[in-house]
Order: C-alpha cells, then sequence, then structure tokens
C-alpha cells in the first residue's frame, strides 16, 4: 500500500494531503518558484523586465503534466530539466537566457518540497488544534471517573480516565507548540550550481530575501547538503505519530471484549466476515500501524542527513521517498484519532465495575 492506494485511500491513506504533494502539485510549485525567481530578478536589475514579463505570462498559461516529465526524469533523475526545456519552447528566444537564470534543479525541487510542506502542515496543524479540543471535551465529560491504569500488563492502582487522557492529550501539545518554528526551519533553497549562490554575485543576498517574501517563506542561505531541517521535519511528524499511536494501544487494551471500558466508534466500529457480533477497533489498529510506519520513515531521512560533497542524489532519493508517506501517515493518524475522541463510547459502569472487582480482591 503506498499513499496513491484507493483501496486504502480512507484508511491507512489521505486523499486531502495526498492531492496537496501530488506530482500535479509539485509542477505547480516547481513554476511558482521560476516566475518569483524571475519576479525578484527583474526587480534587482539581473533581468530584464520585459523577459521576466513574458517568462510570468507562459508559466502562467503553460500546462504540464506528470507523464511530460516521466521519461525525462528517467534520464536525468530529476524533472527539472524537461520541465525547463518544456517552457523554454514558449519563451521568445530573447527571454529564453533568463529562464531558469542562475538556478539549479535543486533550487526548483527543494523550494517545491518547502511549500509542500507548507501546505501539508496547515492541515496538520488545523487537525490537531482540533483533536486537541476534543481529548478536552471528551475529558471534561468523562474524566472524572474512576478507572484502572495498568502498569506492564497487569492492574496497579484505581485513577482517574483524565489520567489516561492526559497521557494523550498533554504530548500533543507540546507537539503544537512546536509546530512554528518546524514552519520556520524548512526555508528557501537557492543557491545555485554549486550552493555557493556566485551566479548571483553581489546580488545573492538580496535575491534570496525577495524570493523569500514573495513566497512568503524563510529566507536562509543554502543548504543543499545540510538536511538536518528535512529530518527534523520527519522527526516531528513520526514523534507526532507515535503519540497517537500511544493513544491507539491503550484503545486495544481498554476495548478488549473481557475489559470492556470504552468500544472505539460506537455504532460504526469495525466489522467481521466470520463474527457480526464483534465491533474491532480498527481505527486504534491503524494509528498503532501508522505510527511504526513513520518511525521507520524517519531512518530514511536521518540517512539522508549524510550527504556526500555539495550534492547527493542517493540521499535526496531517500527524501523523495520518505517525505510525503510521512505526511500522509500524520494526516490520516489524526484524522482517525478525531473520530475516535468525538464517537467513542465510554462504559464508566464497566470502569467502576473493574475498580471495585480490584479493590474488592485487594483488601
Amino acid at each position: 500500500m503506498n499513499y496513491q492506494s484507493t483501496i486504502f485511500s480512507a484508511y491507512l491513506s489521505d486523499p486531502e494531503i495526498a492531492t496537496l504533494i501530488s506530482d500535479e502539485a509539485l509542477i505547480k510549485k516547481m513554476l511558482q518558484f521560476e516566475a518569483a525567481l524571475a519576479t525578484a530578478q527583474a526587480k534587482l536589475g539581473m533581468i530584464p523586465q520585459t523577459a521576466a514579463d513574458e517568462i510570468k505570462t507562459v508559466l502562467n498559461a503553460i500546462t504540464i503534466l506528470p507523464a511530460d516529465l516521466s521519461a525525462g526524469t528517467l534520464q536525468n533523475g530529476i524533472p527539472v530539466v524537461t520541465l525547463v526545456a518544456l517552457v523554454k519552447q514558449q519563451l521568445s528566444k530573447e527571454a529564453q537566457p533568463y529562464f531558469h537564470f542562475g538556478t539549479t534543479s535543486q533550487d526548483v525541487m527543494d523550494t517545491a518540497m518547502v511549500l509542500l510542506v507548507k501546505d501539508a502542515l496547515a492541515v496538520i496543524n488545523n487537525r490537531t488544534t482540533g483533536l486537541i479540543q476534543a481529548l478536552q471535551h471528551l475529558s471534561q465529560q468523562y474524566g472524572a471517573t474512576p478507572c484502572m491504569a495498568r502498569t506492564r500488563a497487569q492492574l496497579a492502582m484505581p485513577v482517574t480516565f483524565a489520567h489516561k487522557i492526559n497521557a494523550w492529550l498533554q504530548p500533543l501539545q507540546n507537539q503544537a507548540a512546536g509546530i512554528q518554528q518546524l514552519k520556520k526551519n524548512m526555508a528557501l533553497q537557492l543557491g545555485g550550481a554549486a550552493g555557493d549562490a556566485a551566479a548571483f554575485g553581489n546580488n545573492a543576498t538580496a535575491l534570496v530575501n525577495e524570493v523569500a517574501t514573495i513566497l512568503n517563506i524563510t529566507a536562509a542561505p543554502a543548504w543543499h547538503a545540510q538536511r538536518s531541517s528535512v529530518a527534523s521535519l520527519g522527526n516531528w511528524l513520526a514523534l507526532h505519530t507515535a503519540i497517537l499511536a500511544k493513544m491507539g494501544a491503550d484503545i486495544l487494551v481498554m476495548a478488549q471484549s473481557e475489559i470492556n471500558e470504552v468500544e472505539e466508534n460506537a455504532g460504526g466500529g469495525g466489522k467481521s466476515s466470520a463474527m457480526p457480533h464483534k465491533n474491532n477497533p480498527v481505527l486504534s489498529e491503524a494509528m498503532v500501524a501508522l505510527g511504526k510506519i513513520n518511525a521507520g520513515l524517519q531512518s530514511q531521512l536521518l540517512l539522508a542527513v549524510i550527504h556526500q560533497n555539495e550534492r547527493d542524489a542517493a540521499a535526496w532519493i531517500l527524501e523523495w521517498n520518505a517525505l510525503p508517506q510521512l505526511l500522509i501517515n500524520t494526516a490520516i493518524a489524526l484524522q482517525h484519532a478525531t473520530t475516535i475522541a468525538t464517537a467513542i463510547k465510554v462504559n464508566t459502569a464497566q470502569m467502576l465495575a473493574n475498580v471495585e472487582t480490584f479493590n474488592k480482591a485487594n483488601k
């Protein structure tokens, strides 16, 4: 299963995020970078204004499909070479030399990735906020109910349900507090051929600042071979899904038939083809699995930090593979957790009965 799966699109994938980071979206963001670059370079007098105007007109009108770039990507290992060629075919001979001026394929792809991440993180941030609110409401409704704590899979001591909910809620609140810095760290990439911005001369810093302003992202020195910001993003996403997986793991125990303290999704839970009496906690199962998957994907981003010299496509490919799935897994896990937090049936009578049984056995 991958993020393009139709069968699993609403269970182990996320259609909204998949659209935001699709091939079509990547092409749009690459063209957006090129338009911002031409605009900024014209403003700084690096290219003629007439050329910039023509470039922007062509970029606004051109249609480039993923299929148009596939053969070139196979040949070159990147889609940008073909994309640039297709755009130049639509430009006059006078404007062609000023398109993609001084930049390199990695600038285009990394900045497009940052723009995609920004869109995806906006959705993830909104869902995190919604889940925090749903868990707070759940705690207000049922938090005072006594229930059993379990340590090392054994009954420990009575606590309140709020104590369990807080173990899901508080880490999410900590995560939410860090998302703004995370977005800030995902900065514009603009370094040219070797990452030293030499092609831009004395205009390098001003150009970076201007392009970043147009694209509404952070300005920073080129980070071609410095991949720690991508790894940090992956760590945040992996930790986010691990926190949600902990919530799912707790619910799987509490929903066991012999414990029966909660029903994950009352009235709408998972069915069995052979056992119609069951209400399987399928969303919690997915959250646990997604947390484990993201933990593995994060290791790929850590490996990509081991980036040889000034450009290492073998490391780069690891990011292309892991990051989209990390984003999608995080988003769908949040969706499942919010469904649970709003649809869960809390069997308060059974919680109290389990506490009473423990108390009688331990007088």
